[in-house]
């Protein structure tokens, strides 16, 4: 098994590290942007045009061809800039499309029709018929929204949620609204037994999370070597040094467990769920202490609007609620068929 990037994988990510670094710097969501709420679904159709909203999808169908691995160092680039959880709705609504063949594909891979997420609010039921109560994130422009978990995933009318009202949440350049859902029948629904893009959520899901991890690293050491205390930059220091060491052992091990889920979805080896899900719970645990971390280097500074800090932080923890909170994942894991 191979875990070393190719020369074509490289290139891939330069050139959307390139597209990122100037069209979604996490700049942007400095004053005077809007303090609710982002814009991230303007760049779907020069995403589409990249090829990245199909990008592990067949050539017959519209897609690239390429597999989950790359995919997932695309998910890692997202993790990095804090691009708008509704590119996780756009890529995985066009694989359910795909596989459903459904007439939605075309557009969303053109990036004309964006997808917003659903994330349950306590019991809910997906199925022919769904229900529950969901939150929806970054769903003012959306056509379709999308959720998921182990029974299967649905793409559902955005019209359909009943009882929509605006909330204030914890990561606040995200729309989030708090919406109901009695009985509606999903627009495409596929069932996690015969096609299991749950898995696939799981993994882009974790290699989001190491995109903050390893981001948030970067800016702790960055600035512990410009910042100056006693006449000496403070990643001179003992304690500062072995925090910012403990943040690249974190995002180096959640990078290790994420490249292997990729591989093993890619070369459709047996235990995918498994191994998904394991990635999530390392990647995002690293997202979430390398996040805390990075502010306690910044010091005062790092609890401003002065700098981007707090942004990665709060991101983290709306992650770490998709489709089940850490409790939940583990019982997912230990649940699911372990590899031989």
């Amino acid at each position: 098994m191979n875990l070393l990037l190719s020369d074509e994988q490289t290139q891939i990510v330069d050139s959307l590290k390139v597209f990122l670094r100037d069209r979604a710097p996490v700049s942007r969501f400095r004053p005077p942007a809007p303090q609710i709420g982002n814009a991230d679904h303007a760049l779907w159709p020069q995403l589409a045009e990249l090829g990245f909203l199909g990008i592990s999808l067949p050539e017959g169908q519209g897609g690239i061809g390429f597999t989950a691995a790359e995919e997932m160092l695309a998910y890692r680039e997202f993790g990095r800039h804090l691009l708008s959880p509704g590119i996780l709705g756009m890529t995985l609504g066009a694989q359910l499309s795909a596989r459903a063949g459904s007439d939605f594909l075309a557009e969303l891979l053109q990036g004309r029709m964006s997808v917003a997420l659903a994330n349950p609010r306590g019991p809910a039921k997906l199925g022919a018929e769904c229900s529950g109560e969901f939150h929806l994130f970054d769903a003012e422009q959306a056509a379709l929204v999308l959720a998921c978990d182990e029974t299967g995933s649905a793409l559902l009318r955005r019209q359909d949620f009943t009882a929509v009202r605006n909330v204030l949440g914890t990561d606040h350049v995200l729309g989030l609204e708090r919406a109901l859902l009695a009985g509606v029948r999903p627009a495409v629904w596929i069932d996690g037994a015969s096609a299991a893009l749950y898995p696939r959520a799981q993994l882009l899901l974790a290699a989001y999370a190491v995109g903050i991890a390893e981001a948030t690293r970067d800016m702790a050491v960055e600035y512990a070597k410009s910042r100056q205390q006693f006449g000496k930059p403070i990643g001179s220091f003992q304690a500062v040094k072995h925090i910012c060491a403990d943040m690249a052992i974190r995002a180096e091990a959640a990078l290790c467990q994420v490249f292997f889920a990729a591989v093993v979805q890619s070369e459709q080896r047996a235990g995918q769920e498994f191994h998904s899900i394991a990635a999530r719970l390392v990647a995002v645990d690293a997202a979430l202490k390398n996040a805390a971390q990075n502010i306690q280097v910044h010091g005062a500074i790092g609890f401003t609007a002065e700098t981007d800090a707090h942004l990665f932080l709060k991101r983290s923890h709306v992650i770490e609620q998709f489709w089940g909170d850490t409790r939940q994942q583990r019982r997912q894991m230990l649940a699911a068929p372990f590899p031989d």
